[in-house]
């Protein structure tokens, strides 16, 4: 991270009062987890602390696809992370007049954020873990 986007991070957070909840080995833990522990990559909203939206998939809909726990990750530091939502619910396509299978890895998700000790929120099977609030 350049010093100039330090400034501008530790900035918004002075303003906006927030307070850390997570880091680095807590994030890393949590996306090595995702793709070794849970039985598919599951789908995640982020939002940046330096981005006025986020920049993931609309975990309030459906999701017939796995979340790319890699790259995002690689592309921003850890300490820019304001929140990630996850849904750890997909559903698998079977064919045109068989309903979808709905593969449901909500019980693997709270043993991670348990045995990591991950403080986050739970509603409507969406996981909000904070890095910043």
């Amino acid at each position: 991270m350049t010093d100039s986007l330090k400034r501008k991070v530790f900035n918004i957070i002075r303003q906006r009062n927030l307070c850390s909840y997570m880091n680095d080995t807590k994030w890393e833990e949590l996306r090595y987890s995702m793709f070794y522990d849970m039985p598919f990559p599951p789908p995640y909203d982020i939002k940046y602390i330096d981005i006025d939206h986020s920049t993931g998939c609309d975990i309030n809909k459906d999701i017939y696809c796995y979340g790319d726990w890699y790259e995002p990750f690689l592309l921003y530091d850890y300490s820019l992370i304001e929140w990630i939502k996850i849904k750890p619910v997909i559903l698998k396509h079977r064919g045109a007049l068989i309903s979808p299978e709905v593969i449901d890895a909500t019980q693997e998700l709270i043993h991670i954020l348990e045995k990591y000790n991950i403080p986050y929120e739970k509603e409507n099977n969406i996981f909000t873990i904070y890095g910043y609030k």
